[in-house]
């Protein structure tokens, strides 16, 4: 190898030294450190149970009246009834099906207590048109409802808040105790009339009406698959109640206004 020769491999070593460091501290200096992964987003709740404790605090009254022949004349009784507030249970399940559009079906049932008067006109057994009269109150009896909720429901959620509204079609189930037959305390000349019991008996109506409510609830916890909540509902449908096959029908108001608080499960 001449000397030219040996000079021009050892230039050509160098430059390719020159560019290999080059390259090297390039790459180096092109090296981004790994973006950090995303934060994990919860995936969109489809269900929500709903568990309520709830209170009827609208009362309704209702009455009804009978006349059939006794002693060649007509006997008549009169009964009025008044209900109570209630308190009982509301649980409901929500699915959500598209953009928070859904179905709601729920299932609430309560209790009350009924009072009421009885007023009675019974002819006399041994002269006409002398009939007697008398009053006793009714007490010891109850008003069970129960119901249940087919809804179109709309919900949202904004944080820990969450909403929702829903009516539909509620299909009810009443049952109330009413005036049977009373039995009376008279005695010879037949002059006075006394009510000795008022004895009841069940009456049931499965009337179709219809609800409308709201409710808003708060998520716990950074998962927020928990919460409570409170809800207001209003509902409404006419029962026919006839205690004995000669009494009038009673018209009874189902439903009315509701409020209950309650907690929530959402997955």
């Amino acid at each position: 190898m001449t000397r030219l020769d040996r000079r021009l491999a050892l230039g050509a070593l160098a430059l390719s030294a020159v560019i290999a460091s080059a390259s090297s501290a390039g790459a180096q200096g092109s090296t981004r450190p790994p973006a950090p992964p995303a934060a994990s987003v919860p995936a969109p709740d489809r269900f929500r149970l709903v568990l309520n404790a709830a209170f009827w605090p609208t009362k309704t009254s209702f009455s009804d009246s009978r006349t059939f022949p006794e002693y060649a004349e007509q006997t008549t009784i009169h009964s009025s009834y008044e209900t109570g507030t209630g308190f009982g249970l509301d649980t409901a399940l929500q699915v959500s099906l598209y953009r928070g559009l859904g179905v709601l079906v729920g299932y609430s049932r309560h209790t009350r207590d009924v009072a009421g008067t009885v007023d009675v006109s019974r002819p006399h057994p041994l002269y006409l048109n002398q009939p007697r009269t008398a009053t006793a109150s009714l007490s010891g009896y109850g008003y069970t409802e129960g119901a249940i909720d087919a809804d179109v429901a709309f919900a949202r959620a904004a944080g820990h808040l969450d909403w929702a509204l829903f009516a539909g079609a509620t299909f009810f189930q009443v049952e109330a105790d009413m005036l049977q037959t009373p039995t009376y305390d008279e005695k010879y000349p037949y002059d006075t009339l006394a009510i000795a019991s008022t004895p009841s008996t069940k009456v049931k109506d499965s009337p179709v009406g219809m609800n409308v409510g709201g409710r808003l609830d708060y998520r716990f916890g950074s998962s927020r698959r928990f919460g409570i909540g409170a809800q207001v509902r209003y509902s409404r449908a006419s029962a026919k109640l006839k205690a004995t096959p000669d009494a009038t029908e009673a018209s009874v108001d189902a439903g009315g206004l509701s409020i209950g608080a309650g907690l929530r499960l959402y997955f």
